[in-house]
């Protein structure tokens, strides 16, 4: 009775294990960086490429916290940013956003 009981300890724990592994694989491919391709300031919403020219469409609302200052008419195409995000109605929310590095622009 004990070897049954604690074979089931061992496999509920073994489950356990690979569901958390699992949620911080997700995590790690999760977007948090990337350049400003397009700003659509009326629609609060950007365009953002990342690393592996993958792109997403991020939106900001009044309660997005900007960090370091910045200001949503600040921010440019070619700025490089750091961001999270939540996830609702299959659109990406931002939660934080903070430019990284500002566009170089030829004025």
């Amino acid at each position: 009775m004990k070897t049954r009981y604690l074979i089931g300890v061992v496999c509920a724990l073994a489950l356990l294990i690979a569901a958390g592994g699992a949620a911080v694989a997700d995590d790690k491919e999760r977007p948090d960086q990337g350049k400003v391709i397009s700003i659509d300031k009326s629609a609060m919403s950007m365009s953002v490429q990342g690393k592996k020219n993958d792109q997403w469409t991020l939106y900001w609302t009044e309660s997005t916290k900007l960090k370091g200052d910045l200001t949503v008419e600040e921010l440019a195409v070619g700025d490089e940013i750091h961001f999270a995000y939540t996830e609702k109605d299959g659109k990406k929310w931002l939660t934080e956003l903070k430019r990284t590095e500002k566009a170089e622009h030829s004025d």
